[in-house]
């Protein structure tokens, strides 16, 4: 009762208390893309996918699609990959998942003092 309890709290509140953490709101601010060559890592992936799809010596068009679409998606999670890598800071799950431990600890903490209270 008391997790189910914390778990509806954590949803309602979540980006408040995630907000309102200096760590996570540098973290995900340095994913956003500020420089030059941050827009060039993002579009690495367009130009891999068509390139891939004017180099690719498959007959069906279809196929050449689905595949060059595969590339894409492929080039742009490692670029998301390599971004994460040159910002040197923990992931955001991580964080997140720090704050709801505290944010978990303190619920716990105010039912104490409210059982107690009354």
């Amino acid at each position: 009762m008391e997790e189910n309890s914390f778990e509806t709290y954590w949803l309602q509140h979540r980006q408040t208390l995630l907000q309102a953490n200096e760590e996570y709101r540098r973290v995900s601010d340095s994913y956003k893309m500020k420089t030059g060559a941050d827009w060039l890592l993002f579009g690495i992936p367009f130009f891999a996918g068509i390139l891939f799809m004017n180099v690719c010596a498959l007959k069906s068009e279809l196929l050449r699609w689905l595949l060059s679409a595969l590339v894409t998606i492929v080039c742009y999670v490692i670029c998301v990959w390599v971004k994460s890598l040159t910002t040197g800071e923990r992931p955001l799950s991580e964080i997140e998942a720090d704050i709801k431990e505290e944010a978990k600890k303190e619920w716990n903490r105010r039912q104490k003092v409210q059982t107690h209270g009354n």
